[in-house]
């Protein structure tokens, strides 16, 4: 009786495994269909605090796919400043995507002058003159940070999309950026105003930031179930991922 009793339990463990991951890769079905222009235009993606790969790994590879984009180079940025490439394949007109891993990963303003860095180097080393930035957390605050400061590399940036970040004691931009379209997405867990750790009000703010100081800006909440939308898995969000690779290459 023991036995049987004991085959039950994993049998029933196993079905209900087996039946989560059936629905957890259903999830990535809708990437499926995707389809954008292929450019060089390079997308960087930033990650929050404490954001490391992990925190980068599920959007970038999901996105990492013939007709949508190419997981091309991974920049390590040092403690002090120092960039190491990792080269996987090549920058070309592939929609190239960059993560980003700072050592530092605590310090929005060091990390966007180091963030110049990278850009600098990105163009000298492969040419590239166009990029988009994806900022997590504050990694959408390292991006505003980069803007403030000049934006002193010598690339365009042409679109920035920022999920769940906040702008804590940030001023109005005195660049003009005429060029950029900015997407602030705030995470919305059911009929709450937040997504568990950024208040949505803490979110649109950056309207005000940026407002005459950039060629369009765009809000908008992503809502829904606690496993799409709170903080640390919008990043795991297979339809947000949709919605960024889509704002990012638009069709010519």
């Amino acid at each position: 009786m023991k036995h049987r009793r004991g085959l039950t339990v994993l049998l029933t463990t196993l079905l209900v495994l087996g039946s989560l991951g059936g629905w957890w890769n259903d999830r990535w079905d809708v990437l499926r269909s995707v389809r954008v222009p292929q450019t060089r235009t390079a997308t960087l993606f930033l990650p929050g605090t404490h954001g490391a790969w992990l925190s980068l790994r599920s959007m970038v590879t999901s996105l990492d796919r013939p007709h949508v984009g190419t997981f091309a180079l991974t920049a390590r940025v040092s403690w002090n400043g120092h960039v190491n490439w990792h080269q996987r394949r090549r920058v070309a007109a592939n929609n190239p995507l960059v993560p980003v891993i700072f050592a530092d990963n605590t310090h929005p303003h060091r990390q966007a002058r180091q963030l110049t860095t990278v850009l600098t180097q990105l163009h000298r080393r492969y040419g590239v003159t166009r990029v988009n930035l994806v900022g997590h957390s504050s990694g959408g605050t390292i991006a505003y940070d980069y803007l403030a400061d000049h934006a002193p590399a010598p690339v365009t940036v042409r679109r920035i999309a920022m999920v769940g970040a906040d702008f804590p004691g940030r001023t109005r931009l005195r660049d003009h950026y005429p060029q950029l379209q900015i997407l602030n997405l705030a995470g919305v867990i059911g009929r709450t105003a937040n997504d568990s750790e950024v208040p949505v009000k803490t979110v649109t703010p950056l309207r005000h930031l940026v407002a005459g100081h950039v060629g369009r800006y765009q809000f908008a909440t992503i809502s829904g179930p606690v496993w799409d939308t709170q903080h640390s898995l919008l990043h795991e969000n297979p339809a947000l991922d949709v919605r960024l690779i889509r704002y990012l290459y638009p069709p010519s």
